[in-house]
């Protein structure tokens, strides 16, 4: 996998080079995921532009999209699959993580709030219905070239991958690290939160730890997923075949070589 790093967004890489369903690996330059692209500068354009992206795949809700738009890119299509309901309190509307702040005032803890959103977000009605039109678009001709992507491209975007990849026949292994290599982008991002909620009422050292555990990718999120999607149809494969409609021998034989 290659890695990329735009000024405003330092959560990108290149799937490809990801060993695959019979030793096959994952074709470069084809299968790209990251953060949102709304704050791209002109050399972060040029960037993206040797990508030759045919498509991109915005995760993020309704809200969010409109609040902070992708840029637009000569020739590439845009698709909104949002999986989530959205949430997002009136203190960080207007927040570009607000998304990821609304837990403030809410009962549960920054990590309770996640793993019960991993423990959803795919066996949802409405995470079904935007996976599968992931699927859908990515199986809809053999030189799709796709950017897909949620807020941090950690959440929403990392199940996209997990998925993707479990389909493509990546080990577990490699799923889980790359999974968690979104955690390098986040310290950053962490730091200058902290600058915004710092002198809070609410800001103390329980509220800390929940914005670490809300803005860090953690297994244990993974994990809350994949168990329910295991309890739903025996296997995340099955899952995927059954739930989400993918031809995963046709993906296979797109994206591998």
């Amino acid at each position: 996998m290659k890695r990329y790093e735009l000024s405003h967004q330092k959560n990108i890489r290149d799937l490809g080079g990801l060993v695959g369903f019979e030793g096959k690996k994952v074709k470069n330059g084809r299968l790209f995921r990251g953060g949102v692209l709304s704050k791209a500068s002109k050399e972060d354009i040029k960037v993206l532009d040797s990508f030759h992206l045919t498509d991109i795949v915005d995760f993020r809700g309704t809200f969010e999209y409109q609040n902070r738009p992708d840029i637009a890119l000569d020739g590439v299509r845009y698709h909104n699959f949002p999986p989530l309901m959205e949430n997002v309190s009136e203190e960080h509307k207007h927040n570009d993580d607000g998304n990821l702040l609304w837990f403030v005032g809410q009962e549960k803890t920054g990590f309770e709030h996640m793993f019960d959103i991993y423990g959803t977000m795919l066996i949802s009605e409405s995470g079904k219905k935007a996976y599968r039109k992931f699927f859908e678009l990515l199986t809809s001709s053999d030189d799709i070239t796709v950017y897909f992507h949620c807020s941090q491209g950690k959440d929403r975007a990392g199940m996209a991958a997990y998925l993707l990849e479990t389909a493509l026949g990546v080990d577990e292994k490699d799923k889980i690290e790359d999974y968690l290599l979104s955690n390098d982008a986040m310290d950053v991002k962490i730091d200058s939160l902290f600058k915004i909620v710092e002198n809070k009422p609410y800001f103390n050292e329980k509220y800390k730890q929940s914005m670490y555990d809300v803005f860090y990718a953690k297994v244990e999120y993974l994990e809350n997923a994949v168990e329910s999607m295991k309890k739903q149809s025996g296997s995340v494969l099955e899952f995927i075949k059954k739930e989400l409609n993918v031809d995963v021998d046709k993906l296979r034989k797109i994206y591998l070589e």
